[in-house]
């Protein structure tokens, strides 16, 4: 997704599809750090011909004052459980092309959202590869929806209707779903955007669906869709949604639009919004967030005042750095103000010295009233933190950078939630880990972010990434979990991180070690 670099160096990307590598949608010439996330995702990044370029710092950023709360986690909840697909060798007496015969199917890049009114109401989506695609002859992302009515102790498990040609149920135009969002806004209204595309083709779209019963059905719709012929200059990717807190009908979704010429070497990545006003029905032409052309990773929120709030990475030219970027659209106006620059990210190595898969240093980013919390992974100069800034009158100004988690090893794919002053901060760790396994870990404050608690291991069994799901067929290598994890906080204070585990059981009956890539959960408080 990203490896820092200065001005003139454009990585050519060989991204590498789950099944038939000729299928795959290269991103030719995209700077590696703001390549297409998506599951063009189980995609590998690899540079060829180009000298990467890393930035990093001599020593960490201070270490956030220390709070003296003590976090409590209930039971690690597998959210798919026995709704999870084994993976057949053959399907019609054709061999599949998929590296995992006989292991369930993979999910991954989770995300989550919380009802507002009802605490137990929770909506889940994942990277969902439990659909065969005939025309892909493979396994692939179908917009896997989970939804409870008991605070995540429990969960109903579907596939989102009108994404994927793969779901006879209610059947799409696509081959493939990626990059789940989940926001919740009044009435029992939850939103649920993805990308969507074709392998086949270079088609792709940006899909909502809606959900005005707590997650139980849903109805879908398109923010915009690019033919096979337009998609051969422009890619809409990494998209995010905000639910208005004060109007079930009105929602704001962000992306970045991959831009080429014709002989397909990139331009720009720019973010952009739309908004619809008519429940999803109809949304509004893209219009820029920013005058930035080099951007990934957008998140936005909107306030209780009807402010929208976006948050992502940028590279700043003129002095050659990524950075966070925010810029806000006050209510009642149709444009975003100038971008303003937070802080300076340190992007973490792509992948980490220890394991394969891909990483990334986007931030991560939640309101909570006027207070603004943005978390990130950043690299010290040996290894990985999780660091934070806020802002408490509304992105008005913002603190300085200061590091809530900066243990041994590396410490990446944060989250953060946040609900009347308890903000929690989820995230995979390698500390004290072996080989390529990882555990989750959490960290809180119960005063809006002024101090901090030490951190809380809440996954009780460690993940194993080369004994997980292979991709990449046919070389069939254990070398993607997805590009973010999730977290969510009810009125009740209570905490739901949500991550892509790979623990041993996770496949019951499938041959081998009985590892997949399952979605799990936790109950977290401050008692």
């Amino acid at each position: 997704m990203k490896i820092s670099f200065l001005k003139g160096v454009l990585i050519v990307l060989v991204l590498v599809g789950l099944a038939v590598i000729s299928e795959s949608v290269a991103a030719k010439g995209v700077p590696q750090r703001f390549n297409r996330s998506s599951i063009i995702s189980e995609r590998i990044p690899r540079a060829e011909g180009a000298v990467l370029r890393y930035s990093f710092p001599t020593k960490k950023y201070p270490l956030a004052i220390p709070s003296e709360i003590v976090l409590v986690a209930g039971k690690n909840v597998n959210v798919i459980g026995k709704n999870d697909v084994m993976q057949k060798k053959k399907i019609d007496g054709i061999t599949v092309y998929t590296c995992n015969p006989g292991k369930q199917t993979p999910q991954n890049e989770t995300a989550v959202a919380v009802n507002p009114n009802d605490a137990n109401n929770l909506v889940a989506g994942v990277n969902d590869y439990r659909l065969y695609v005939p025309s892909e002859n493979r396994y692939d992302g179908g917009g896997g929806v989970f939804f409870s009515t008991d605070g995540g102790k429990q969960w109903s498990v579907s596939n989102l209707p009108g994404l994927v040609t793969a779901y006879t149920d209610s059947p799409g135009a696509y081959e493939v779903a990626a990059d789940p969002a989940i926001a919740a806004g009044p009435d029992n209204v939850f939103w649920y955007a993805n990308i969507v595309f074709n392998r086949s083709d270079d088609a792709n779209a940006i899909a909502v669906s809606r959900s005005a019963d707590g997650g139980e059905t849903w109805a879908t719709n398109f923010v915009i869709q690019t033919s096979a012929t337009d998609g051969k200059t422009l890619f809409n990717d990494k998209e995010w949604i905000a639910a208005d807190p004060n109007d079930p009908n009105v929602a704001y979704v962000t992306w970045s639009q991959f831009n080429y010429d014709a002989d397909g070497t990139y331009i720009s990545s720019l973010i952009v919004y739309s908004k619809t006003t008519d429940g999803g029905l109809s949304w509004i032409e893209p219009q820029p967030v920013t005058q930035q052309l080099q951007n990934q990773g957008s998140v936005v929120f909107v306030d209780t005042s009807g402010n929208v709030h976006v948050v992502w990475e940028t590279f700043v030219e003129s002095d050659s750095v990524d950075a966070v970027a925010y810029a806000v659209k006050t209510s009642g106006s149709e444009t975003f103000a100038d971008t303003q620059i937070l802080a300076t990210i340190n992007d973490v190595p792509d992948p980490f010295s220890w394991a394969k898969f891909r990483t990334n240093s986007f931030p991560a980013f939640v309101t909570d009233g006027n207070n603004l919390h943005v978390v990130w992974s950043d690299w010290n100069g040996s290894d990985a933190d999780i660091v934070y800034i806020r802002s408490t009158d509304g992105g008005v100004s913002w603190s300085s950078t200061e590091t809530i988690d900066g243990g041994e090893s590396d410490q990446f794919f944060p989250w953060v939630g946040a609900n009347n002053g308890k903000v929690f901060v989820s995230y995979m760790d390698h500390r004290g880990e072996k080989k390529s396994h990882y555990h989750i870990s959490i960290v809180a404050s119960s005063d809006g972010g002024a101090s901090w608690s030490d951190p809380v291991k809440i996954s009780t069994k460690y993940s194993a990434l080369s004994k997980g799901n292979k991709f990449d067929y046919p070389n069939c290598t254990a070398g993607f979990i997805g590009d973010y994890t999730g977290i969510a906080v009810g009125v009740d204070g209570v905490a739901h991180p949500f991550w892509t585990d790979i623990r041993k059981g996770n496949s019951p009956g499938g041959k081998g070690s009985h590892y997949d890539q399952d979605p799990y959960t936790v109950r977290v408080t401050i008692p």
